[in-house]
């Protein structure tokens, strides 16, 4: 697991059957975002998100080169938590969407934040959800599926 993760807050939960649907809360003020490992037919890949004023952007990573990116597909999709076999939040319009290739975990910084789903503040704010009847945290959720 990548250190500074969100692997090490679910060892329980297994990310080797895809697609994968997770919910998470948004990052704070004060948090810039977070990062999740994934393993897909026993190739390692890191989903990362970070806020990048005035976006949220995601991204996967294939933890190998630049010329083994071009061998997969991913697509991140980003919508409000959905109860289980309830698709009618995935069909909706509070729903955003990428495909396109991984990018290479050893690519600059600064394009990785240019790279993958870029979703502005101001949808963010329609697709989360308070969790728990209003008194937890605000969440979103996201679907991953990776392809060769």
């Amino acid at each position: 697991d990548c250190q500074g993760s969100l692997n090490d807050n679910n060892k329980d939960k297994e990310n080797d059957e895809f697609p994968f649907v997770m919910s998470y809360p948004l990052a704070t003020e004060n948090e810039s975002g977070w990062g999740f490992d994934l393993s897909w037919k026993g190739v390692h890949f890191y989903l990362s998100y970070e806020k990048v004023p005035p976006f949220h952007v995601f991204n996967v990573q294939l933890i190998g080169n630049a010329a083994e990116c071009q061998d997969y597909e991913v697509h991140i999709m980003v919508h409000r938590p959905v109860k289980e076999d309830d698709d009618d939040e995935m069909k909706g319009k509070h729903v955003q969407r990428f495909s396109g290739e991984p990018v290479s975990i050893d690519m600059e910084r600064e394009i990785k934040k240019q790279s993958g789903l870029s979703v502005s503040t101001v949808q963010m704010e329609k697709i989360t959800v308070k969790l728990n009847n209003d008194d937890g945290p605000i969440a979103f959720a996201m679907t991953i599926d990776i392809k060769k």
